[in-house]
């Protein structure tokens, strides 16, 4: 037979916000922690209605006037489940089908119920880390639900962002090991979490060859001039590109060929073309934007720290499949995931490179049509660099890129995980496609509202608490989960956690820096951009 706590009745309903009269001593020395805290702000309680418990999300609990004996809460109605005949909870479900009344009884929520809320059944699943008050219960996520419908991982910097995104990782792989994950990792933090499951790309290992930026790409890559300058620029490019382009002396099989397409093409073909449009003008001025063009081109070219995108051997050869099958893990050979390491690249670069690599991973799941069915997780750090909120600015190619894997990207097979640190910051659309959240704690009153609006009315109660979180403490709300939860995440081993830790300042100024040699060596790497020199 259940022995719920009773803790008070309803006083009124108004549509899916409730007022409950609690007994001040209800809860106390109850000897299940969860009903002992069960009546703040964020926590769970159920209403009896009928043969049914409605469960409801504490939002306000103030005095009730006039009586000190009793405190009075408001309540946002979340789902409901049925009862056994001994008063057990046998199921739940989102939604509510039976409105609570003036007068029903207001009863604790316990472990048990916890566990039965939690226990996902015919699922893949997954288990992030113990339910809040409930340390002997663990939060279960949907796993198809959470990868189908995007999700995204929020906090401020130092909260644990990095870790809990590794240890969510972790768990995905560890229960679909054959796998296809990329992840864009602007920090060069994440290789050391991964060692053994994962390929890592950076300046060094990536063969990005700069023949497969479409011609937005092309424009954000050697383009300076703004506004009417701007346009006849790209008018002047995207003319000449098209030029070399179908000159195809690959010898492709392609029937039409744009200047979109993924053709091979030599750099020194490029300029040639724009130097030669150039002397077919009478006016110098105008003949003065192909040769500021060829320049800027040039530039970039000749530079070494471009060498993963211009160099020599990527010229020459269409090295696309290669590239596809690394980058996806087409075959997954025991490495599902593969890190981008953009921390490296200079900085001029870094989004033309992202919007490469998230524009491949879209335009291959269209064009893989017919083929096996191969979903990809594009997760992508520092997200409000490249999706930022809509300020009328325009549009970098990469955020077009993720806008659209964002809208269309589910019906195709491609999962997005966005993480930031200002999701005030991040584009509001964006957002608003990700079926779930991971919200850790957020320490700036924009970043809070902003989270409060990105959320249902129902869950404020759950997410008012966010300022309040403890490092390694989250708040998940969303499809992956039957109703919001506050998750203390599993502890990580050592060797599965990124290099992110905050450094020892005290530990290390107590130490004598007597290496000599420490300072050359850091020029030797710093001029020759390469980490191992």
């Amino acid at each position: 037979m259940a022995t719920d706590l009773l803790l008070g009745r309803i006083v009124s309903v108004t549509g899916a916000v409730a007022t409950v009269r609690i007994n001040r001593a209800a809860g106390a020395g109850a000897p299940d922690q969860a009903v002992a805290t069960g009546i703040g702000v964020g926590a769970m309680i159920k209403i009896r209605v009928g043969r049914n418990f409605v469960f409801a999300s504490v939002d306000r609990v103030f005095p009730s006037g006039g009586h000190d004996e009793f405190l009075d809460a408001e309540v946002s109605l979340v789902g409901e489940g049925s009862q056994s005949d001994t008063g057990q909870l046998l199921d739940f479900r989102r939604g509510v089908s039976q409105y609570p009344f003036p007068g029903d009884e207001v009863v604790s929520t316990s472990s048990a119920d916890w566990a039965k809320v939690f226990r996902l059944e015919n699922t893949s699943t997954i288990t992030l880390g113990d339910i809040h008050a409930t340390p002997d219960v663990k939060a279960s996520l949907n796993l198809d639900a959470l990868l189908s419908k995007h999700f995204a991982v929020l906090g401020s910097t130092g909260v644990g962002k990095s870790t809990t995104v590794a240890a969510l990782l972790h768990k995905i792989l560890d229960a679909a090991p054959n796998g296809h994950v990329v992840l864009i990792d602007p920090h060069g933090e994440y290789a050391a979490a991964f060692r053994d499951n994962s390929i890592h790309l950076d300046v060094e290992t990536l063969k990005l060859p700069f023949w497969l930026m479409n011609f937005e790409e092309h424009a954000e890559a050697f383009l300076t001039s703004e506004g009417a300058s701007r346009e006849r620029d790209r008018d002047i490019l995207g003319k000449s590109l098209l030029h070399v382009r179908q000159k195809n002396y690959l010898n492709i099989d392609i029937e039409r060929v744009t200047a979109d397409s993924p053709v091979p093409y030599f750099i020194s073909d490029l300029l040639e073309e724009l130097e030669l449009e150039a002397g077919r003008l009478e006016k110098s001025a105008d003949a003065s934007r192909y040769i500021r063009l060829k320049l800027k081109m040039e530039e970039v070219w000749r530079d070494p720290r471009y060498g993963f995108m211009f160099g020599e051997g990527l010229m020459a050869t269409d090295s696309m499949g290669d590239l596809l099958s690394k980058l996806l893990r087409i075959p997954t050979q025991g490495k599902p995931l593969t890190i981008l390491d953009v921390s490296g690249m200079p900085s001029e670069i870094v989004s033309v490179v992202v919007s490469m690599i998230s524009r491949l991973v879209f335009d291959y799941s269209i064009w893989s049509r017919g083929e096996k069915n191969v979903p990809i997780l594009l997760v992508c750090e520092e997200a409000q660099r490249y999706l930022p909120r809509e300020d009328g600015h325009p549009k970098s190619a990469a955020q077009r890129n993720f806008e659209r894997i964002a809208k269309e990207g589910r019906k195709h097979g491609i999962s997005l995980g966005l993480i930031s640190q200002r999701p005030s910051d991040l584009s509001e659309s964006v957002l608003s496609q990700c079926g779930s959240l991971f919200v850790l704690r957020l320490t700036t009153e924009r970043d809070q509202h902003f989270i409060k609006s990105a959320v249902p009315d129902w869950a404020h109660g759950v997410v008012s608490g966010i300022s309040a979180l403890r490092n390694r403490e989250c708040i998940v709300f969303g499809e992956a989960v039957p109703m919001p939860v506050r998750v203390a995440i599993d502890f990580l081993d050592e060797a599965r956690r990124p290099s992110s830790s905050d450094p020892d300042f005290t530990a290390s100024w107590n130490e004598l820096q007597e290496d000599p040699g420490m300072v050359g060596r850091v020029i030797s790497r710093w001029r020759n951009q390469r980490r191992d020199a």
